[in-house]
Order: structure tokens, then sequence, then C-alpha cells
């Protein structure tokens, strides 16, 4: 077998391949005798058609077979030769196999890309300052006032109300289980009829269809009910009542009083800005290592990342209750415009850990315990747990990696210059 370098792009290096014909001849009879061993063909008892008329009808099986038994050692040659450490199995391309001719592709292997010596210093980073505003603290202090409303059973409703009612159409035996709110302005027929109502009232109600209904283009009010005649039960009437921001809902929460209270929230947005602004301060600055010292990444990898970057935007648009495949998205068009950010994160992958390489970090016992205690502060899973799972899938070297590329970070800003703005940061939310 001869085996030469053809070329090399970026991370991809591509090799020509050359065998003659007694090198792949053995492997090629074999695969017809197993094939002509198996086939049934009509009027011939297996083992019994004759190898031309065989290997004429299983022509593309038998390539296949002879391909999947050949091409690994040439693969394994290859990289024996040229002493390479391929990131993803190798694959060919521009393959010729026919009966009695040399054996000829193109096999491409994709490496991890070299990368030089990293240095920060001279990089500025711009940032901006992380201040927590009074708004901010207000915006999180109602939303617990909000997620601390309760609802409280009523016996007349009022504008705002929600009702449990049931509703039959006249004429109908089934009944209809709604849960609607009593406002004057509504769209829906019944919720205009329902402030005044009380607990197991029964009214009827009848819709009459407006003029125009039906016809392209109109806007129908009763787009949530039928023109019809219906016959409603009230079930139950619940008021949502939000507690005042005040000592008592301080201390629901867990505080002394609202003083408190506002400065452990104060607290909290200060911290979340903090990381915050860490993220974006080490996203800026990957972004500036990376124009300063391009680092090519392997086209599969990228790949890869790719689809993961797809994936997790088709999950984050499910849910905000978006179902991509009925939203008419062109994911061609988004693939091709994410593609360089894809590539960026392979690259920054590399840098990184290359980093960390260099300067020795390694991750010790208790920050590892750190991480896993993490992951269980934000799930009903104990940390011992958690690290067992990871270690039966033989993912704990790659938390290793993750963290020491981290500390590589860490180690990258503190050589950058770190310059703060005075910009409005973006708000937190109590999460």
């Amino acid at each position: 077998m001869d085996i030469t370098f053809k070329s090399q792009e970026g991370c991809r290096k591509t090799y020509s391949i050359h065998s003659p014909w007694d090198e792949v001849e053995p492997k090629f009879r074999e695969v017809v005798r197993a094939v002509r061993g198996q086939a049934h063909l009509h009027g011939f008892r297996p083992g019994k058609a004759p190898e031309g008329l065989v290997k004429g009808r299983f022509q593309k099986e038998i390539r296949e077979e002879v391909l999947e038994r050949f091409l690994p050692d040439a693969a394994r040659e290859t990289l024996q030769k040229f002493s390479l450490d391929p990131v993803v199995e190798p694959y060919v391309e521009a393959v010729q196999l026919e009966e009695g001719h040399p054996f000829v592709c193109d096999l491409h292997v994709e490496v991890a890309p070299e990368v030089p010596e990293v240095n920060a210093q001279g990089i500025v980073v711009r940032c901006p300052r992380a201040e927590v505003k009074e708004a901010q603290v207000d915006r999180v202090l109602e939303g617990l006032r909000e997620r601390a409303a309760v609802m409280k059973p009523q016996e007349v409703a009022s504008e705002g109300d929600y009702l449990s009612v049931t509703m039959r159409r006249k004429g109908q035996a089934k009944g209809q289980d709604l849960f609607l709110r009593a406002l004057a302005d509504s769209h829906h027929p019944a919720e205009r009829a329902l402030s005044g109502r009380k607990t197991a009232e029964v009214f009827d109600l009848k819709v009459e269809p407006e003029a125009g209904e039906g016809e392209p283009g109109h806007d129908s009010p009763h787009a949530h009910l039928a023109p019809g005649e219906y016959e409603f039960t009230v079930n139950k009437i619940v008021r949502r009542e939000v507690p005042p921001l005040g000592d008592d809902l301080a201390k629901d929460l867990g505080a002394e009083s609202l003083e408190a209270l506002r400065d452990r929230v104060r607290k909290d947005v200060e911290a979340r800005l903090q990381a915050e602004m860490r993220a974006l301060q080490e996203d800026r600055l990957i972004e500036a290592l990376l124009d300063k010292y391009p680092v090519p990444a392997p086209p599969t990898l990228a790949d890869r990342q790719l689809r993961e970057d797809l994936q997790s935007m088709a999950e984050e648009w499910a849910r905000q209750g978006l179902d991509p495949t009925k939203a008419g998205v062109n994911w061609e068009e988004i693939a091709r415009s994410r593609r360089s950010v894809s590539e960026r994160k392979v690259s920054a992958y590399y840098l990184l850990k290359a980093v960390a390489e260099r300067n020795g970090l390694t991750v010790a016992e208790d920050e590892l315990a750190a991480y896993f205690q993490n992951l269980a502060e934000g799930s009903r899973m104990p940390a011992d747990r958690i690290r067992a799972r990871y270690e039966k899938e033989g993912r704990l070297d790659d938390v290793r990696d993750l963290l020491a590329r981290k500390k590589a970070l860490g180690l990258l800003l503190s050589q950058a210059s770190v310059t703060l703005v005075e910009a409005e940061p973006v708000p937190a939310e109590e999460g």
C-alpha cells in the first residue's frame, strides 16, 4: 500500500491511498465467497449460483463490504506511518474500487490544532460597571410579592376574579369545564357576563352572530365561543390577592424586616450582576484572544458543535411555547449564520486547553467536590449520587478538563487589562 501526504487545510490533513489489485483481491474474493454462500437467487440453492451472477446482482453490497474490511487497515497504517492522533474517526472521499484495478482514495484525518504560546497582556477588555440600581431591587421585590399571591374563595364575583364554570350548549347533554376571568372588556362573551355571579349560580347566555361574521378577513369578537345558546354553572369563585410589601411579607420570606429583605435582595442582585459581568469579561477576552491567536477548528467537531447549538436553540424556543417545526424556520440559513460562532467555540476549547496544560493547571479533589455540590444545589439529587453517575458514564475527566479550562481563563483574565465603563447593566431578575 502506497500512502502519500496530499494536502492540509486547517486541522484536516489529506493522504492519497493507492493499493495494487493483488493486495485488495484476497479481501474481495473472501467477500464474494461469503455473499455467494448466503445469496438467494431464483433457480439456485444458496452457494450454488454462478460467481459472475452473484457479483453482478450484489455489486453494491460486495463493494461496501470490501471497503468496510479494507479501509480500517488503510487508516491504521496511515496513522502509524505519519504519527497522527486524530480527534475524530478518519474518513474517505474519491474512492475508486473496481475488480482488477488498484484501490484509490483520499483519506482525511482531522487533528487537534497547533496552539501558539498565549498571553493576554496588552489586551484591554471593556465591560459595564456592575452597579445595583434601586429600580432593580424594586422589580425583584415586586416579583416576590406577585409570587406570594394567594387565591381566596369568594361568594360573589367582582371584576378581575377567576371562576371555575361548567358550560353546556343547549340541546347537548355533555358540558365543558372552563376556567374564566370576570372581565368587562374581554373578547370572550362569557367573561363579560361573570361579574356579580354567585357560587352555584346557573345562568343562560345567548351569543348572537355578528354582522359579517364568517366572511374572509372578519375579526370575530366571538372567536372563543360560537353563536348559540349556552347554560353556565358557577362552580367556584376565587380572587387573587397580592400581599402588601411590608414586614409581614418579609418575615414570610425568612427576613426579619422589609429593610432586611431589601438588603438581602440587593446583595443577591449584586452577586448576579457580578457573575454576569465576569462572564461578559471572559467572552470578550476569548474573542480578543482568538483574533490575536487564530486557532483553526477541526471541521467535524465544528459541525457537532453547530448541531448542539441548533438543538439548544430549538429547545429554548420550545420552552417559550414556540414550535420550530410549525414556525417556518429556515434552519439552513440559521446554520450558515451560526457556523462561525460554533467554530470559535471549538477554537476556544483548544486554546484554553493548551494554556491549562502549559501552565500545569490541575483540578484538586476539593474543587471537584465543590463542582458536584453546586450541581446538587440546583437539583433534587445529592452530590455523591451525581458524581457516581458521572463516574459510571466515564465523564469525570470531562469535568476535570472543564474546570482546568476555567482556571486557564481566569489566569488569562488576570493578565489582561479590564476597564469598567459607565453603562446600564442588564437588569437581574429573581431566578
